[in-house]
């Protein structure tokens, strides 16, 4: 089962199984509560009547939980979908209160109340869960932003099997057979380059994932763009045409060989994945919910530090207590992150008066005794006061407690394709390269090669290890200007 689909199933069973719980608590409450008409039950007898109900809940969803896309149900083929699986969960709850002689059969009140409520229940949370696989999660930030490269006569059908995943979300098309006339939209998809200004597209559009379906017999010129693509840090999707005829509508034999393994058909086009670094859904899960504990602890503490320090800073220099700035995160994305003002206001403007003297051999600008920050500004820096409103962007989920640092958007103008690929994962409060004397690394490639060492070795156990070491620098104040 691909990503979506292990998805899908979990919230399904979390919706279905909602249903079950709420329509049997409405029913308890209403027949026992408002109508009275539920007898004296014991204990047991109830702990009986509820574990049947689960087992029958499991049951019947392995057996009936249908395979299809639901974003793509109707509302009418929802419904029906809603009666096939209550009836099928009355009839199996009926059988195994029979077999059980379970006291609570008596009661038929509450087995109607339980089955008729689960069926209103089952048809208002699963279309709850449509609408919000579809506007929400499609638009939101959890969204997987996906790039297609293919030729006009393939897009069509490849773009709308596509849209069927509602955990990703397609930001262009690239049209490498297009000639002088190129369509503007494709299956309302944007149509963003073609074969001459691709490779250029792909590297500045905020991607994570790339699908490639083109006509090509070896390979072999294809090479040299899917090495670039790698090390920009982008999941690539290929099409295999050798494979093609493995397809079951292409097989006439019955007893032709089946697509194995790592292989995906969309479409009647059989997919391999390429990615350059692969880490387990569930520890990653636990990195962000270590990310939300501590950005509030973290918020929590900041409060008064950021008082004491407010009024010297406000003192010393006019403007603003934070100072806000648009940063690149995962692949791409621009965020504002947030900053206690170290510098005067005319810091921006003053930026290009001072290129000559950067010391950062790169991307990066970083100066001696940079005239732009404040006395106040040095202490806060020098202490890393002045990140302490990150703890908000980490909040909100564009960075990570632990990361790779956020490039600034002429910076990030710059890179190369190797570069983005420090940014294939989310960009972090603190990281190698802070604990490892930021202020003594002066070249940018090397910058780069911690933070891809990072992101190809991560692991909650290397987050925690950097977390502590970044306790320890910023108490010895090692390492920053």
């Amino acid at each position: 089962m691909v990503k979506r689909e292990k998805l899908q199933y979990a919230m399904v069973f979390a919706v279905d199984l909602a249903s079950l719980v709420l329509s049997t608590v409405i029913s308890w409450l209403l027949l026992d509560g408002v109508l009275g008409v539920i007898l004296e039950y014991s204990g047991e007898d109830i702990l009986q009547f509820v574990l049947i109900l689960l087992l029958v809940f499991l049951l019947v969803f392995l057996v009936a939980e249908s395979a299809q896309n639901i974003v793509r149900r109707t509302a009418r083929q929802e419904f029906l979908d809603c009666v096939r699986v209550d009836g099928l969960f009355a009839a199996a709850l009926a059988v195994f209160l029979l077999i059980t002689k379970a006291p609570l059969l008596e009661s038929r009140y509450l087995y109607v109340g339980v089955v008729g409520g689960n069926l209103v229940c089952l048809f208002v949370l699963r279309m709850w869960l449509k609408r919000y696989l579809s506007r929400k999660f499609y638009k939101g930030s959890m969204a997987s932003l996906v790039g297609v490269v293919t030729t006009q006569d393939r897009a069509p059908e490849f773009l709308a099997g596509l849209r069927e995943n509602w955990s990703q979300r397609i930001v262009g098309v690239a049209l490498v057979d297009a000639g002088p006339h190129v369509p503007e939209r494709i299956e309302s998809i944007p149509v963003k380059a073609s074969f001459d200004d691709f490779m250029e597209w792909l590297r500045r559009e905020p991607l994570d994932e790339v699908y490639i379906n083109l006509p090509y017999a070896t390979g072999e010129s294809l090479m040299p763009y899917l090495e670039e693509m790698e090390s920009m840090g982008l999941t690539i999707h290929l099409n295999v045409p050798a494979l093609e005829r493995f397809l079951p509508k292409n097989r006439k034999d019955v007893l032709a060989p089946h697509l194995q393994g790592g292989i995906e058909e969309l479409c009647g086009v059989p997919l391999v994945t390429i990615a350059p670094t692969v880490h387990k859904t569930a520890d990653l899960i636990i990195k962000r919910c270590m990310d939300i504990a501590g950005s509030i602890v973290g918020l929590i503490l900041s409060v008064p530090v950021i008082a004491v320090v407010a009024i010297p800073l406000k003192l010393e220099s006019r403007g603003p207590l934070f100072f806000k700035q648009k940063r690149v995160g995962l692949n791409g994305r621009v965020f504002y992150i947030y900053k206690l003002r170290s510098m005067y206001q005319d810091a921006e403007a003053r930026k290009k008066e001072l290129l000559c003297k950067n010391k950062m051999q790169g991307y990066m600008f970083k100066m001696d005794d940079d005239p732009r920050i404040t006395k106040v500004g040095r202490f806060i820096r020098r202490t890393s006061i002045d990140e302490l409103p990150q703890f908000w962007n980490v909040l909100r989920g564009q960075m990570s407690l632990v990361g790779t640092r956020p490039p600034t958007l002429d910076e990030y103008e710059q890179y190369q394709s190797h570069h983005k690929r420090r940014l294939s994962m989310k960009p972090g409060i603190t990281g190698v390269w802070q604990v490892s004397g930021r202020s003594d690394i002066q070249d940018f490639e090397e910058v780069v090669k911690l933070d891809v060492w990072y992101i190809d070795n991560w692991s909650l156990k290397l987050d925690v290890k950097l977390l502590f070491k970044t306790i320890a620098v910023v108490i010895k104040r090692t390492g920053a200007e």
